[in-house]
C-alpha cells in the first residue's frame, strides 16, 4: 500500500527547485521575517515557524541572474564533463611528440650510415638509438603502471569485489615503478647497443685537422682524451664508466622501489590499525543519516513551514546572513547536504532535529525502530532496522532528541578527527620517506665518488673522525628521530582526538589531555583542566605511562561515602536499592548501565563505615563535559537518596527528617533538574569559529521535544512512500 507524500503548501517546492543550484546559491538571503506588508510577493510569508522562534525568510533568486553568461557557463560545463578525457589526450600527445622528436635523428643518421659506410662503428647513431630506447622504456613503464589500476579493477570485479579498494596502491607506486623500469631499460639498452659492441672502439679517430672529420670522430676523440687522463687507460674506457654509473643508478632505483614499498606498507598498516574501525563506524552512521534524511525531506519538503529554520541552518551553517558555507550547500543532492552538514556543528544539530522531529509521531518524545519502519515502509524493514541500530549506540531501543543530536555531533566530530589524524600521519610518513630517499641517494653517490676518485680513499681516516664528530653533535637529534619513529608507528599509543591520561612512571597523579597534533618528534596535547596546549617530545612520552581513555570501553566510577558506624545493613541495602532505581529509570538508562555495587570498604577504628559505591557509565570519558555532567548527576542523586533515607554521618545523632512546604519542594526539584542536565556537546573545541557550544545548541533544540509526524493510516500506523 502506498500513500501520497506530504506536499509543501503553496508553490514553495516548485519555485525552490526551478532554478539551477549553482546560480541561485549566491542569491539566497536568510534573515528574520519582516512585516506582512513587506512580505508581499515573497516566499514563506508566515511570521512563525511552528516552534515559537522567529521565522526565516527565503528570497527567491532572479532568473536568470544579472551576471549570467551562457557562453561562460557552457564552456565551464564542457570542461567539467571532459576534464579526464582532455588529460588523457594531453598525456598521449606529449608522448607522441617526444617519441617523434627522438626518432627523427635515428632515421636520418641511419640512412646516411647505410649510404656512406659499411661498418657498424657509427657512435653517433648508437647514442641516438640508446637515447630513443631509454625513452621508450620510461614511457612503457609509465603507461603500464597507469593502466594497471584499471585492469586490476576489472579483475577484482570478476573474481573478488573486496579487492577493488587496493587499486590505489598502484597509483602510489607510479613514480617508483616508472623509475625502476626506465633505469633498468636504460642500463640494458646501453649494454646491448654500445657497451658490448667492440667495433665502436677498434677504429681510432682521425686527426683534428682532417677536413673529413665528422661528429662521430669528434665523439671518439673526446672519449679517448678522457681515457688518457685516467691512470689506468685499459680499465678506464668511457663506456665502462657510463656502465658503472648506470649500474649505480639501477641499484638506486631498486632501493628506491623497495623503500616506497616499505612506506606503503607502513601507511596502510598504520591507517588500517588506527582508523579502520572508526572509518567503518562513521560510514555506517553516515549512511543511516542519509537514509533518514531522505525520508525526512520526503515527508516534509525543504523549506516547508515546519522546518524552515532547520533547513536554513543545514544549508547555511548559521541560519542568518551570508556565510562561507553557503556555497557548499548549493546542491540539492541529499548526499552532498548530509556530508557538508556533518562538517559543521550547527548544521549537524539542525539536521538531527529535523530528522528526529519528522520521524517521531505527534505527542511522542522518543524515536523507535518501529517509527523508522513505518516511514520507510515494510518492504524496507531490514534497511530501517539497520539504520536505527547504527544510531542507537547504547542499545536502549529508543532515541530521544538530545541523544539524536549527540550522535550526529559525534559522527561529524569523528569524521573531522579521522581526517586531521590522517593528515598528520601522512605528513610524518612523508618526512620519513624523504629522509630515507636522502639516505639512499647519499649512500649511492658517496660510493661512486670514492670509487672513481682514488684520492678520497686516502682520506678515510679523516672522514671517520668527521663522522664521529657529527655523531657526537647530532646524536641527540638522531636519538629523538629514531625514538619518534618507533613510538608513532610501532607503539602507537594514541590517535588524534583521543583523550589520554599521562602519568610519570612512579606517579599516581595524572594530567588529562586530548591529542591535538601528532608529529615524528613531538605531540601537541590540549589539557582538559585549563584548555592550554602542551607539547611533549615523543622520546619523553616513551618513558611515561599512558592510559588511553578513548580506546577503553565503558568506564567505571567509584564514590566513597563515610557513614556512622551504627548504620544498619538494612539501610545500606536500601541505599543500594535507591541507587539502582535511579540508574534503571527511563530518563537515566541512556547515561548509566543498570548494574551498581555498594560495599563496605573499611571500618577504621570502629567509629565509622566507609562505603564504596561503584557504577558504570554508558560510554567512556573521552568527552570531559559529558563525563563531568553524568558524574555530577549521579552525585546529586546519591545525596538525595542519603537525605531521603536519613543516613547519619559519623558520630552524629540521628537527624530529624527535613520538612519542606510545596514551594520549597518545587524549587528543590527544579534545582535538581538544572544540576543534572546533560549537555548535548562538548565545549572543548569552542575556540574554532565554526563550532557551536553546548549551551548554544542546547538552548534552541530543547524548545521542541516531541515529534511532528501525523499518522494518516490508523491500520498500519505509518506513512509509506516508495523510493
Amino acid at each position: 500500500m502506498s500513500l501520497p507524500k506530504h506536499q509543501p503548501t503553496g508553490s514553495t517546492s516548485s519555485m525552490y527547485s526551478s532554478h539551477p543550484p549553482s546560480l541561485s546559491s549566491e542569491y539566497i538571503n536568510i534573515a528574520p521575517s519582516p512585516s506582512k506588508s513587506q512580505e508581499k510577493g515573497q516566499m514563506f510569508s508566515e511570521e512563525g515557524n511552528g516552534h515559537g522562534r522567529p521565522s526565516i525568510t527565503y528570497l527567491p533568486p532572479p532568473f536568470p541572474p544579472p551576471s549570467y553568461d551562457p557562453t561562460v557557463v557552457a564552456r565551464q560545463s564542457f570542461l567539467r564533463r571532459h576534464r579526464r578525457f582532455m588529460k588523457i589526450m594531453a598525456y598521449f600527445i606529449i608522448i607522441i611528440l617526444v617519441t617523434f622528436a627522438l626518432a627523427v635523428p635515428v632515421f636520418l643518421w641511419r640512412g646516411r650510415w647505410a649510404e656512406e659506410r659499411k661498418g657498424s662503428d657509427d657512435l653517433r647513431l648508437h647514442l641516438a638509438i640508446w637515447i630513443f630506447a631509454s625513452w621508450c622504456f620510461f614511457m612503457l613503464s609509465n603507461l603500464f603502471i597507469n593502466l594497471l589500476p584499471y585492469v586490476f579493477k576489472i579483475y577484482a570485479r570478476l573474481f573478488n569485489p573486496g579487492w577493488i579498494k587496493y587499486w590505489r596502491v598502484f597509483r602510489f607506486m607510479r613514480f617508483a615503478t616508472t623509475m625502476l623500469g626506465g633505469v633498468l631499460g636504460m642500463y640494458c639498452s646501453f649494454v646491448y647497443i654500445i657497451h658490448n659492441d667492440k667495433a665502436l672502439f677498434k677504429k681510432g679517430p682521425k686527426k683534428p685537422d682532417s677536413k673529413s672529420m665528422d661528429w662521430d670522430d669528434i665523439l671518439k676523440n673526446l672519449a679517448i682524451n678522457a681515457n688518457k687522463k685516467l691512470k689506468k687507460p685499459s680499465e678506464g674506457e668511457w663506456n665502462k664508466i657510463v656502465n658503472d654509473i648506470l649500474t649505480m643508478a639501477v641499484v638506486w632505483a631498486v632501493l628506491f622501489f623497495f623503500e616506497q614499498t616499505a612506506m606503503l606498507f607502513v601507511s596502510i598498516h598504520y591507517h588500517y590499525r588506527a582508523d579502520g574501525i572508526r572509518i567503518d563506524e562513521s560510514k555506517r552512521r553516515r549512511n543511516a543519516l542519509l537514509t533518514l534524511y531522505e525520508a525526512s525531506i520526503s515527508l516534509y519538503a525543504p523549506f516547508q513551514e515546519e522546518f524552515r529554520s532547520e533547513d536554513a541552518i543545514i544549508r547555511n551553517g548559521k541560519g542568518a546572513g551570508k556565510s562561507k558555507f553557503l556555497s557548499k550547500f548549493s546542491s540539492s543532492n541529499p548526499k552532498v547536504i548530509v556530508d557538508h552538514a556533518l562538517e559543521d556543528q550547527r548544521s549537524s544539530a539542525a539536521m538531527a532535529k529535523r530528522i528526529w522531529m519528522s520521524l517521531v509521531p505527534e505527542g511522542r518524545d522518543i524515536l523507535t525502530a518501529q517509527d523508522v519502519i513505518e516511514v520507510l515502509g515494510a518492504h524496507r524493514r531490514a534497511e530501517a532496522e539497520e539504520a536505527f541500530a547504527n544510531l542507537d549506540k547504547n542499545e536502549n531501543g529508543d532515541i530521544n532528541l538530545n541523544e539524536m543530536v549527540l550522535i550526529v555531533l559525534e559522527t561529524g566530530r569523528t569524521r573531522r578527527v579521522v581526517s586531521q589524524g590522517m593528515t598528520d600521519i601522512n605528513r610524518a610518513i612523508n618526512v620519513l620517506d624523504w629522509m630515507f630517499r636522502a639516505l639512499i641517494t647519499m649512500a649511492v653517490v658517496i660510493f661512486g665518488i670514492v670509487r672513481y676518485i682514488p684520492s678520497l680513499a686516502k682520506m678515510k681516516d679523516a672522514a671517520g673522525f668527521a663522522a664521529l664528530g657529527l655523531t657526537w653533535g647530532l646524536g641527540r637529534s638522531l636519538y629523538e628521530f629514531i625514538n619518534g619513529v618507533i613510538f608513532i608507528f610501532f607503539k602507537h599509543a594514541y590517535d588524534v582526538g583521543d583523550r589520554v591520561e599521562v602519568y610519570n612512571m612512579a606517579a599516581t597523579i595524572s594530567v588529562a589531555v586530548t591529542v591535538k597534533r601528532v608529529s615524528l618528534l613531538f605531540t601537541v596535547f590540549r589539557r582538559v583542566d585549563n584548555g592550554k596546549d602542551l607539547q611533549i617530545g615523543n622520546d619523553r612520552l616513551a618513558l611515561k605511562r599512558l592510559e588511553n581513555v578513548s580506546r577503553s570501553g565503558a568506564n567505571r566510577e567509584e564514590v566513597t561515602v563515610v557513614v556512622d558506624f551504627n548504620t544498619t545493613f538494612t539501610d545500606i541495602q536500601n541505599l543500594k536499592f535507591e541507587i539502582q532505581r535511579f540508574l534503571t529509570s527511563r530518563e537515566n538508562k541512556r547515561d548509566y548501565q543498570p548494574d551498581c555495587d555498594v560495599r563496605v570498604g573499611s571500618i577504621y577504628e570502629m567509629n565509622k563505615l566507609e562505603l564504596k559505591v561503584k557504577f558504570t557509565h554508558k560510554s567512556n570519558w573521552s568527552n570531559e563535559e559529558l563525563r563531568a555532567a553524568r558524574s555530577s548527576k549521579f552525585m546529586c542523586a546519591l545525596v538525595a537518596a542519603i537525605r531521603r533515607l536519613s543516613t547519619p554521618k559519623p558520630g552524629s545523632i540521628q537527624p530529624a527528617p527535613v520538612r519542606r512546604d510545596e514551594f520549597e519542594e518545587r524549587s528543590e526539584q527544579a534545582a535538581f533538574r538544572d544540576l543534572t542536565l546533560i549537555p548535548v556537546t562538548s565545549d572543548e573545541l569552542a575556540q574554532d569559529s565554526n563550532v557551536a557550544t553546548g549551551a548554544e545548541i542546547g538552548t534552541w533544540i530543547g524548545q521542541a521535544s516531541t515529534g511532528l509526524r501525523r499518522r494518516t493510516d490508523q491500520t498500519n500506523g505509518g506513512v509509506y512512500f516508495s523510493t
